[in-house]
This record gives C-alpha cells, sequence and structure tokens, in this order.
C-alpha cells in the first residue's frame, strides 16, 4: 500500500487553468533500502516543498517526489544532486528523473473515488456522484482539484473523526479555524456539523481555487470565509483550530497556532506518523500549555484532540 507524506499541497492541475500558466516538474523516483528511506523522505519533503510518496516493492522502499521548475529550481536541483551524491556514497540507490507537465489528473482516478464514510456522522462523496444521506449523516461533496484532501488518506480521516466528536458533545464549537485547508474537507465538515463562522487559509494559491469551489458546490459560502491570509495575520481566537499538515510544520507553527485557541477551546491536529513523531508533537503542544483528551489511529497515522482551558 503506498503511504503519501504530504507538507501543503501537491499541485497537479486543473482541466482549465485560467488562473495561473501550466507547470514543468522534475520526477524524482529513488529506490533504497528501507533503513535508508526515513531521512530520505524528511529530506525530500523539506527540498521539495510539497511530498513525497513512498510504496514498498519487493524488499526495497520506493520514493517518489516532484521538483517544480521555477525560479529556486536551479538551487534547489543543485541541493538535490548533492543529497543523493552523498547517499550514493553510504548505501545503494537507483535514481530516475524525468519532466512532467501539468495535466488532468483528477479526471485519470475519478472513477476510483466513490461515496465513503469518513466516520460516525460524516461521508464525503466525489460531486460527479449521485447519494441519499441516511439519518443523522452529513454529506460533503468534493472535487479535488489540485489540492489534498479527498477524505480517502488517513490524516483527513483521523481529523474528521475528532471533528464528528466535538460537534456531537455539550457546547460544540462555534467558530472555526482551518489551517492549511486543502480542498476544505475538514471547514466543510465542521460546517455541514453546525459551526457557524469559519476561516480556512492556506499558503498556495491553487488549494485556494479549489476549496473555494468546493464550499460554493456545498453552498456554504456564507459561512467559510477562504483564502491566503497567513496564519500570523489572523487576529480572532477561535472554539476550534485544525491543522492536517505534517508533524514537522506543526512544530514550527505552535507558537501561531496557540494564540489562535479561545479559553476552553480545542485543537485538532493530524498528518502524524505513529510513535515518535505523535509522541513530540504531544510534548510540543502538552508543554505549551494545552491538554491532550484524545488520540485516535489508523494504519500508521495519529490524529490528536487537545484542550485549552486556563
Amino acid at each position: 500500500m503506498a503511504k503519501i507524506f504530504f507538507n501543503g499541497t501537491i499541485n497537479m492541475t486543473t482541466s482549465d487553468f485560467q488562473h495561473r500558466p501550466r507547470r514543468n516538474w522534475l520526477q524524482i523516483n529513488i529506490t533504497c533500502d528501507p533503513d535508508s528511506s526515513e531521512f530520505l523522505i524528511h529530506e525530500l519533503t523539506t527540498l521539495t516543498g510539497i511530498g513525497v510518496q513512498t510504496e514498498t516493492v519487493a524488499d526495497k522502499e520506493l520514493i517518489i517526489c516532484y521538483l517544480e521548475k521555477d525560479d529556486d529550481y536551479l538551487t534547489r536541483r543543485q541541493a538535490l544532486d548533492k543529497l543523493i551524491a552523498a547517499f550514493s556514497a553510504k548505501t545503494n540507490l537507483s535514481v530516475e528523473l524525468s519532466t512532467l507537465v501539468e495535466e488532468n489528473w483528477a479526471e485519470n482516478w475519478k472513477s476510483n473515488y466513490k461515496p465513503t464514510r469518513l466516520s460516525k456522522h460524516i461521508t464525503v462523496k466525489p460531486t460527479w456522484e449521485e447519494y441519499a444521506a441516511g439519518d443523522n449523516e452529513v454529506v460533503i461533496d468534493i472535487d479535488p482539484g489540485m489540492a489534498f484532501g479527498t477524505g480517502l488518506h488517513f490524516s483527513t480521516r483521523l481529523a474528521l473523526r475528532h471533528i464528528d466528536t466535538l460537534f456531537h458533545q455539550p457546547n460544540p464549537p462555534s467558530t472555526v479555524l482551518d489551517v492549511g485547508t486543502g480542498t476544505g474537507i475538514l471547514a466543510l465538515g465542521c460546517a455541514k456539523l453546525g459551526a457557524s463562522a469559519l476561516t480556512a487559509i492556506d499558503n498556495d494559491p491553487d488549494a485556494i481555487v479549489t476549496a473555494l469551489d468546493n464550499i460554493m458546490q456545498n453552498n456554504e459560502q456564507d459561512k467559510i470565509a477562504c483564502s491566503v491570509t497567513d496564519l500570523k495575520d489572523i487576529q480572532d481566537t477561535y472554539d476550534l483550530v485544525i491543522a492536517n499538515i505534517t508533524a514537522d510544520v506543526l512544530t514550527l507553527l505552535k507558537d501561531d497556532i496557540l494564540p489562535r485557541i479561545a479559553t476552553s477551546g480545542h485543537l485538532v491536529l493530524s498528518g502524524i506518523l505513529t510513535g515518535s513523531q505523535s509522541q513530540a508533537i504531544i510534548n510540543v503542544y502538552e508543554g505549551s500549555g494545552l491538554t491532550l483528551i484524545d488520540e485516535n489511529q489508523d494504519d500508521e497515522w495519529t490524529g490528536l484532540l487537545f484542550s485549552k482551558i486556563i
């Protein structure tokens, strides 16, 4: 089974490209021993700024990532070459490089994207599928476009399960901040469950284009404000803050996330690998005054729910 490590959004395309030209990418396929993969995944995620996909092939690990051919390409390509050379001197690596031009990737897998129950009360379905909701079931319509967040990844499901739980307890959240919104799926889940005012932000304009489309598709535009606003520029506090990113980014953003949580509010974190990563995040956020009240796991991923009680 493929494992996907995201740091932001993998921007692979829309069909129209009305808001920008198509991009070119260097696709990097690295086959290595499993013992070498963890550090390589971390370094390549940092270098590319988007994400790394891995899968096990025989007794080897295949790492796939993309380097955009933008203004910083030459500098990052030199760093990539140095990284590969350093690892090649220590272990056996097989490296394959190719150029990728953006195409409408979403069209290629639509046939496999079906309505899926993600939590006790939340079902996600693609916009092109018909589906009749049952009693006490909310349905989120999602077209992934260029962003991460179809609900099929474990980290998204874990976040939605915590969200579902919160909204079915006394005094559910009214205001919500979704950091790194991607397709907008987590903000939409909160809106469908009863939140009245939501702010969804992402540093990737492609994600915002997709999220805005999904917000309109779900008729939640009166509740959700979606933009590329930087987290540091958010002044309000919220009953619930959500961040489904990666462990390293969650650590870096801690000092910007904490002031956005209202007194007696909650924080949902996801995108975290179970084990040393999840324990490190727990230590960081509990050490800053939050209380861990729930931890759930699926496959090798962990979702965390904290409360802020002053």
